[in-house]
């Protein structure tokens, strides 16, 4: 049976350094085991773990290293939980024991980083372990989580800095080695699971500022609430395993590398402006409940949290007052209608 990663989408935003694939693949693995554990302490086999990951050495001892550097790794990297103001050293396990003579590891995820791996209603990323373990780059793999969370959308829009630091990519890598050693195998690896899929580079002037991973997006489906046993996406694999037999029929076009200059963008009406800012306000709150959720009742983050229910309260209010205005048509909007909206917009 395949394996299912599921996990906050606030992991997305954590830049996995010096990680190599086997590393990400364990990570991942063990993500999918404590998935839904809550702060439980939990048991794992290094037989299941290798099998998940389809780990090829036949000694223990090179298995036991990775986990061990994966570990190490972990260690020090550093999560930005509230957007600007604070960071928070980021230890994902509590306990992380390795128990060489009964081959298991015993895992138990930080208390204040469990909503991470549990309880989902929304603003989580999903996808299925044997297809992350089959890309070979950790390139492509980083790449490839990062998709999945716009699945729906079909678009991963990045700065340029940034897809530097989240996928660690050398400073000394100018874009011609950034195109042969991450972009192409990219290409090459990701195609098989995203169709139509191309890199676009926008660009101000001569200098890229953004990148463009574009896709056709899946359909959307129900997810089975948070606790309950999930089944693989069974809906779109049929329609890929045909597209995926035979990688020729696939043309050299659909799979790309794309320089481009921003076009200049038709300015939206106040009404789009309105629904992009309830839509903006919406993954605001969820994000802020999560973190809420998982940090309220702890000491040392008590300063951190507390105004949270009256933020949250505040952006509440304010999307009722845009939904509200929103279902006013358009004719009827007064010059005080129009400059409340523009205020509430422009509102942070």
């Amino acid at each position: 049976m395949n394996e299912i990663v599921k996990y906050h989408n606030h992991f997305n935003s954590v830049a996995l350094k010096n990680f190599n694939g086997v590393e990400i693949d364990l990570l991942m693995a063990i993500c999918s085991k404590l998935r839904n554990e809550d702060i439980n302490e939990v048991e794992l086999k290094f037989s299941d773990l290798r099998r998940m990951i389809n780990f090829k050495h036949r000694g223990e001892l090179r298995f036991i290293q990775n986990l061990e550097q994966m570990y190490k790794k972990l260690l020090n990297l550093s999560i930005r939980i509230e957007t600007q103001d604070r960071i928070i050293n980021f230890i994902l396990f509590t306990k992380y024991e390795i128990i060489k003579k009964q081959k298991t590891i015993l895992i138990k995820i930080n208390e204040d980083f469990k909503f991470l791996l549990n309880k989902f209603i929304s603003n989580f990323t999903r996808f299925e372990l044997n297809e992350f373990i089959s890309l070979k780059s950790s390139y492509s793999k980083e790449i490839y989580r990062r998709l999945k969370q716009f699945k729906h959308t079909g678009m991963w829009k990045v700065q340029i800095d940034n897809f530097r630091e989240l996928l660690n990519i050398p400073e000394k890598y100018r874009i011609s080695e950034i195109d042969k050693k991450v972009f192409k195998i990219s290409i090459e690896e990701l195609s098989k699971y995203f169709d139509n899929f191309e890199i676009i580079k926008i660009k101000k002037g001569r200098k890229i500022e953004y990148l463009e991973f574009k896709f056709s997006p899946e359909k959307k489906h129900k997810e089975k609430i948070s606790g309950s046993k999930e089944e693989p996406i069974r809906q779109n694999k049929s329609q890929k395993r045909k597209g995926k037999i035979s990688e020729k029929i696939v043309p050299e076009r659909k799979s790309r590398i794309i320089e481009a200059v921003p076009k200049q963008e038709k300015e939206k009406t106040l009404r789009e402006k309105i629904w992009d800012k309830i839509n903006e306000n919406t993954e605001t709150i969820e994000n802020l409940e999560a973190i809420y959720t998982g940090l309220k009742d702890k000491i040392q983050f008590k300063k951190l949290t507390e105004k949270y229910p009256q933020k949250i309260e505040e952006i509440k209010n304010m999307n009722m007052q845009l939904k509200a205005i929103y279902n006013i048509d358009e004719n009827d909007f007064t010059q005080e209608i129009i400059e409340l909206a523009e205020d509430l917009i422009i509102k942070k």
